[in-house]
């Protein structure tokens, strides 16, 4: 079987990067038929704290009861 080589312009890359830009944690999946790209969906997840207070949400800036109970500094995770 033939390799097919598949051209993409300049735009539609430009776009792809901005799916990938545009999320911190997720999936950006390109679909094509004939070898032409007919859609770019991206899913983007919100990554937690694994010991999340439920007060808080579970977000990056707060402290959890762990950490103010025993002082100790925090680390942002992916930062």
């Amino acid at each position: 079987m033939a390799k097919t080589v598949c051209h993409l312009s300049e735009g539609l890359i430009v776009q792809i990067a901005e799916a990938i830009n545009s999320i911190r944690y997720g999936t950006v999946q390109i679909t094509i038929h004939d070898c032409r790209v007919v859609q770019i969906e991206k899913s983007e997840r919100i990554r937690l704290n694994s010991d999340a207070d439920l007060t808080t949400g579970g977000l990056d800036e707060h402290v959890s009861r762990a950490d103010r109970t025993t002082g100790s500094p925090r680390l942002a995770l992916g930062r």
